[in-house]
Order: C-alpha cells, then structure tokens, then sequence
C-alpha cells in the first residue's frame, strides 16, 4: 500500500524540479545575482509625449514607431549615494541589434536622473526586448540593470 503512495510523491517531485528548470531562461539572472555589483541599478520603461496615454505614463508595451523613454537611477552600494554625470566613464541602455543609448543625467529629477530614448524602428521584430543598462564609474565601479523574467513586466514590441 505505502509503494504506490511513495511512487506518486517521487513523481511529483520530479515533475516539479525540471518545471523549475524548464521556467528558467538562460542568460542573466537579475536577482539574486550570482555576485555583488558596486552599483545599485534600477530603471522603467515610459511613454514619451504624443504618446495615447501622454507623457511619462509608465508602459511596456510599445509599437514600432512609438519612443520608449528609459528612466534610470544608479546608486553607489556602500555610501548610497546617486551616481551623478560627474561619476560616470560610461552609461548606457543596450538594446539587441541597437546602437547603444547613451544616458544624459538631469540633477532636475531625484527619483530617475539618467533618461534615454529609444524610437522603435519599424522593422524591429515584435516580442520581448532584452534591454540591459550598464554603468562604470571614473573609479572602475560597475553596475547593471536586467529585466526580471516576468513577461508581464519586460519591455514587448506589440507591431
């Protein structure tokens, strides 16, 4: 009797771990990630004016011909200081098969002070775009954004 019942739990342990596995998506893994950056990156995804749901509406769903606006904050780990114009070698947003965004700081916003722009070009395929932001700092400090691997939450190319 205890044979069967022992048969049935390996199985659904079994099932679970390789949907866990199956689940995962190669590549970056934004959090927890495997080491500690000495930046702390965090960035959204924005409407740019004209847009149906106006100016800085927080969206990830874009169609080609639409500007989606980058908003970016990046703080130093240790001092929890922002990471200023004055700080940075390099900031950017890299999109597949984009040139790199470089990322202007405005001392104007708190929140988001690193903004770039991206206006989807026409014949960029639809689905999910796996933007990362990268920074490095004048003193070789590092520290990037990733997009968790929930597709509700990552920037999509509607059509």
């Amino acid at each position: 009797m205890r044979r069967p019942i022992l048969i049935v739990a390996v199985a659904v342990v079994a099932i679970a771990a390789a949907a866990v596995v199956w689940a995962q998506t190669p590549g970056e893994t934004p959090f927890p990630s495997p080491k500690v950056e000495q930046l702390f990156v965090s960035a959204q995804t924005v409407t740019a004016a004209g847009h149906s749901l106006g100016a800085g509406a927080l969206n990830n769903r874009f169609a080609r011909g639409e500007t989606v606006v980058f908003q970016v904050f990046g703080g130093q780990n240790e001092t929890g200081q922002t990471i200023t114009d004055k700080d940075v070698k390099y900031a950017y947003v890299a999109v597949p098969g984009q040139p790199n965004l470089k990322l202007r700081y405005s001392a104007a916003s708190t929140a988001f002070p690193w903004t770039a722009s991206w206006t989807i070009p026409a014949t960029y395929p639809t689905g999910l775009v796996p933007f990362k932001v990268r920074f490095r700092t004048l003193t070789k400090q590092y520290g990037n954004f990733v997009q968790i691997p929930v597709t509700s939450a990552q920037l999509t190319v509607t059509g």
